[in-house]
């Protein structure tokens, strides 16, 4: 019996929930009184702000502490799992973890996948090149403390098969503030499930942090996994995240070509990245940018060109367009930041390197 899907799937569902795609409630007439116009307005809304936070987290630290516990028949706790750490940067602007708290596990079900998962950079998120793999349906609007929230059921829109890929998606709602046109909270599971594997149906709160952005701040899930061998496991989860501080990591690297990121960095000896021309062939992962639903209204079309800084990791650090329609430049931008690389060495080292990302709308 496995359980090591339960702790990715809460890492998924602190990060899949927020894609979703074009596909509007055409009953607009019920549901709250909005009509299929307003719903796509929404979404685009709330997906654009979902990107814009994924910027924003990746100038947080911020400490978490999770928790998983095994359940007993009769309620007593019969295993656990504890880890509290804090993420933060390095001085590349490489987040990372460094553990606080972590006593011997007596939960053996959680594998090394688990670890890795929980200790993964960017925990809080979204991937926007999927934004267009999820359908939403408006629910209705609810009321939670002083909030007025916009409900959406949230679905992919074809189930990956298991047998072909580990890729996991969200099946669950998603709720939005009517005035920031921000999530607040997430209620959901990771699918596709199998014989072996079970998700939790896993509960994410967030809070408004600095008067901009809702962070998750805890997380929950408490529920009995049957396995279709007929045995169980009933799992308890709770996970926290605090103490989120404005830190933006000071890159001891060019951003951009020709332009430092410290007035005195030429002087510290800092090289400029190679200069290595058109990257799309290089890449290994490239994902596809998604089209602005303001571009689309007024048929704007063409290619973009980004100019991108790739650190010695293979991660992109920077990116910037330097043509192509103005509408279509922040999508082309986003979907660049994401772009992954083999490291590049020269000479024995791995090094910096720039070049283009040409992206066609």
């Amino acid at each position: 019996m496995k359980i090591s899907p339960i702790i990715p799937a809460l890492a998924l569902l602190v990060l899949l929930p927020f894609t979703v795609s074009a596909q509007v409630n055409q009953n607009g007439g019920q549901n709250g009184a909005l009509g299929s116009t307003e719903i796509d307005r929404i979404v685009q809304a709330f997906t654009a702000k979902e990107i814009q936070f994924r910027r924003a987290l990746n100038q947080y630290s911020f400490k978490r502490d999770v928790l998983v516990q095994k359940v007993g028949m009769g309620g007593q706790v019969i295993g656990e799992y504890h880890r509290v750490s804090n993420f933060t940067f390095d001085d590349q602007g490489t987040r990372y973890e460094k553990i606080t708290f972590f006593p011997m596990s007596t939960m053996p079900e959680i594998t090394q996948e688990d670890i890795d998962q929980m200790g993964g950079i960017n925990p809080f998120a979204i991937e926007p090149n999927k934004i267009s793999e999820y359908a939403f349906h408006y629910v209705g609007k609810e009321k939670i403390d002083e909030l007025n929230l916009y409900v959406f059921e949230v679905t992919p829109k074809v189930m990956p098969n298991p047998k072909k890929t580990k890729e996991k998606l969200f099946a669950g709602r998603v709720w939005v503030d009517d005035q920031d046109l921000q999530i607040v909270k997430t209620k959901g599971k990771g699918v596709p499930e199998t014989k072996d594997n079970k998700f939790p149906t896993v509960e994410t709160y967030r809070e408004h942090i600095d008067g901009r952005y809702w962070f998750p701040t805890f997380t929950y899930a408490d529920e009995e996994l049957i396995f279709d061998n007929g045995s169980s496991i009933h799992v308890r989860m709770k996970v926290r995240y605090s103490d989120f501080t404005f830190t933006e990591a000071k890159l001891k690297v060019v951003t951009e070509v020709g332009e430092a990121d410290e007035p005195s960095s030429a002087s510290k000896g800092v090289a400029k990245p190679l200069e290595v021309g058109a990257l799309n062939a290089k890449a290994v992962l490239l994902p596809k940018p998604v089209f602005p639903e303001e571009a689309r209204r007024i048929r704007s079309s063409g290619r973009v060109t980004v100019r991108v800084v790739v650190d010695e990791t293979g991660k992109v650090i920077s990116a910037q367009a330097v043509d192509g329609p103005a509408p279509l430049r922040q999508a082309a931008e986003a979907a660049a930041r994401q772009a992954k690389f083999e490291p590049t060495i020269k000479d024995g080292v791995t090094i910096k390197i720039t070049g283009t990302l040409t992206y066609d709308f």
